[in-house]
């Protein structure tokens, strides 16, 4: 398929799909009532706007490895376990974006997501690599939960970085195009990162309001819930897969800012004596807004740190 189809016209498919897709999740999600509703305290944007952009990045892939299926080939098998794995954390966030569920039932629907995938790929932290300059740490079987609570800990602090116009999706597509270029380096097929970087970025210009404000989406807790949650298998895929392309130990610097936005923001609600997971404004985007910087200076911050940071691992494989 490849052969009949060069792959700028597969990823110019990919494009226009996601174009359509944007477009027809902002309608539908209008029409049945899944908006982001301003409460003028964490949510300061003007009117409702759609949710569900999640899907507007699933779908767009889904298609072309359908239609293209050859495509998917450049995915190992612990991939695609892991992104059908992935729509039940979409789904999950879809149901709370709709009606709000406690914060239980999404850890625990979490949890036994990511232990369906261990018990069906058998992909779980083993190594640790060299923590201490000692050699690797070998942690064999215990491995499953300290898997689990980092999978589930980094797909919250994506979701809990969700606070400003394409954060989110900035991130993303910055870890994902850190991967394409050290699959690059390492001779690892990479097509399948290209197609989903493609995807994201035309999402980020909606997300962004580019097209006009009437067409924005936002990823939701669907979305953003299924970023973090990808992310960080594929991480673990890549550290800890047959083909080991990163060590466990730099694979954190790819995610850096999430973690240390959802760190931060832990430790300044204990301190207030207030669940972690309340609202308020204590994320770092929301201390850069409220000092007076405008939202395109606080995005352009982020972008040149998540630069920095991924550059840093790229530059000592």
């Amino acid at each position: 398929m490849l052969n009949e189809f060069p792959l700028s016209m597969i990823f110019i498919f990919s494009i226009l799909l996601t174009v359509f897709c944007c477009f027809f999740i902002c309608s539908i999600s209008k029409r049945l009532g899944i908006v982001d509703t301003p409460d003028g305290i964490r949510k300061v944007h003007k009117g409702n706007i759609a949710l569900g952009g999640g899907f507007c990045i699933f779908l767009p892939i889904l298609a072309c490895f359908t239609v293209f299926p050859e495509t998917s080939m450049f995915l190992s098998e612990n991939l695609k376990a892991i992104s059908l794995f992935s729509l039940f954390i979409l789904i999950l966030g879809l149901i709370d974006d709709i009606r709000p569920l406690p914060i239980s039932i999404r850890l625990i629907v979490q949890v036994l997501v990511s232990w369906g995938i261990i018990l069906i790929t058998d992909l779980y932290i083993r190594n640790l690599g060299d923590l201490f300059g000692i050699g690797n740490i070998y942690i064999g079987e215990l491995g499953i939960p300290l898997t689990i609570f980092m999978v589930v800990g980094v797909t919250n602090a994506f979701n809990m970085l969700d606070g400003m116009d394409g954060l989110v999706s900035l991130q993303a597509l910055i870890s994902f195009i850190c991967l394409s270029v050290i699959c690059f380096f390492s001779g690892y097929p990479f097509i399948s990162l290209v197609l989903l970087c493609l995807v994201i970025f035309t999402f980020l210009l909606f997300n962004l309001g580019l097209f006009s404000k009437k067409w924005k989406v936002f990823l939701g807790d669907s979305g953003a819930m299924w970023i973090g949650f990808l992310i960080s298998w594929v991480l673990i895929d890549f550290s800890e897969g047959n083909d080991q392309l990163i060590k466990p130990v730099t694979a954190l610097w790819i995610v850096l800012l999430p973690l240390i936005d959802a760190l931060s923001t832990f430790v300044s609600r204990i301190r207030k004596g207030k669940p972690i997971f309340s609202g308020d404004r204590t994320h770092i985007h929301h201390i850069l807004l409220d000092i007076g910087l405008k939202k395109w200076k606080v995005l352009f911050i982020f972008l040149v740190v998540s630069t920095f940071s991924c550059s840093f691992i790229i530059s000592i494989i």
